[in-house]
This record gives structure tokens, sequence and C-alpha cells, in this order.
């Protein structure tokens, strides 16, 4: 029996290419235009250019190339952080990770998601790509997913603050949030279940928390377009530990 691919908040755009996305919106982008800061700083990467950034969305939902089972490949995991918001692609940690390595870029990344969905895309997709690598920067501890509809499994992912706030009335989501070593223990669990799913198959994993690479100084990490995520220097540095882990751990 074919398994149907789990959903994901990508679907929507798959097959379109996108110039915005939340939070790399073009309210924001005309508003950091007035200062002239952030203005040159944007000249200087060429992102006054038209097209300068695109999201262009593969036909299963995801900022990548289209997925051919047979090629070599490298799956990456995360949030946007991982997507690249605000970035061009070729700026973006899984491109130099997958050219470098001469491989498939298979981004399997989204904004907004958790460590729970990170898990769920890999448990449908690692099997089917086989990649040689698969790596996944897991978004912030306190994000999690609940299933709420039983057709395609559509899910709600919870982040902190945006949720915390009307969990008055909802016990569980009031305790999760105010405890962190549930978030703790969530974020243990599925970079360990994503670890353990690729040495079933006999795959390199490498696996790594987002925010301990992204939420940095802009001086160590400069800024993408939206200005709230890091930019090319950010990715590049991260590139750079995921080639040498991956030199030092399988080669």
């Amino acid at each position: 029996m074919q398994i149907t691919a789990p959903w994901h908040f990508g679907i929507q755009y798959a097959g379109q290419t996108l110039d915005w996305l939340p939070t790399d919106t073009e309210e924001s982008f005309q508003r950091l235009v007035q200062h002239e800061e952030y203005r040159e700083y944007f000249r200087n990467k060429g992102w006054l250019e038209p097209n300068a950034i695109t999201y262009s969305i593969n036909s299963n939902g995801f900022r990548s190339e289209e997925f051919d089972p047979q090629a070599d490949s490298v799956i990456s995991l995360g949030c946007s952080y991982t997507i690249g918001t605000g970035l061009p692609e070729k700026s973006t940690w899984s491109y130099l990770v997958s050219q470098s390595l001469g491989l498939k870029n298979y981004n399997l990344a989204w904004a907004g998601t958790s460590a729970d969905t990170c898990f769920m895309l890999a448990d449908h997709w690692v099997p089917v790509l086989r990649p040689k690598l698969v790596v996944m920067a897991a978004p912030p501890r306190h994000r999690f997913d609940l299933i709420s509809e039983k057709i395609n499994h559509y899910h709600e992912t919870y982040l902190p603050g945006s949720e915390i706030g009307q969990a008055h009335t909802d016990t569980f989501i009031k305790t999760w949030f105010l405890h962190d070593r549930n978030a703790d223990l969530n974020n243990s669990r599925n970079r360990l279940a994503v670890e353990g799913l690729c040495t079933r198959l006999g795959i390199p994993c490498l696996t790594y928390n987002a925010h301990d690479w992204f939420a940095k100084s802009r001086e160590e990490v400069e800024y993408a377009r939206d200005r709230m995520h890091a930019g090319p220097q950010g990715h590049k540095l991260f590139a750079e530990r995921i080639l040498d882990d991956w030199r030092k751990k399988y080669t």
C-alpha cells in the first residue's frame, strides 16, 4: 500500500514561485529600504535587483529541486533557518552543503515548523529518497505539533508566546510552555529519532540545534532581507561546520 506523503504548510504553494514569505514580506522590505543603512546593505548584497530573492516551490511543496529517488542527494530538515527565509537559495546552508558534496539539494524545511515536523517528514521521505546524508537543524525547542484532523494528518504547530497567552483554559498547553524540560525532552527525542531512523537505513546523519548557530549577533551572522533571520555569513559558517563534521565522522 502506498503511503501518502504527510501534510505540511508548504503544500498550498506546490509548483509556484513566490516573491515573498512570512516574515519576508513586501511590506517589511519597503519599510526597511527607507533606512539608508539597510538599503545600502541590501544593495551590496544585490537584493535591490528584481527577482533577487524568490522561493521556487517544488511539486511536493518544498523550496527544493524536484525529488528523484534515483539521484544522490542530501536531505535538510528544519524551519525558517533552513528554508532560508529572506535569502537567495544559493546563500542557504543546505545549498552550500549540497554543492560542496556534489549532491542534489532536497530541502524539506518550512518556516514556523517544529522538531516534531522534522521527524514526521523524515519518517516518510528519508526511506523514499535514500539520501547520502541527512542534516537536521532542529527548530526552536519550545515548538511542538498536534495532529488536529484525521484526513492527511493535518497538524498545528504551537509556538511559545503566541499560544501561552491563550492557554489559561488548556492545562496541557499551559503546563508544556511553563516547564522548559518538556521542550528539552521533545527536542532531544526528535533529534534522536531522526538519527535512529537514518542509522536503521544505513544513512549518515548530523543533527544540530538551529538556534545555537543562527540566533547570534548580526555582526557574526549578518541578516536576511526580513532583518529577523541570519544572513549569508551565518549560513556559510554553519555549512562549514556541517562539512567539517561530515569529513571527521564519515570520510
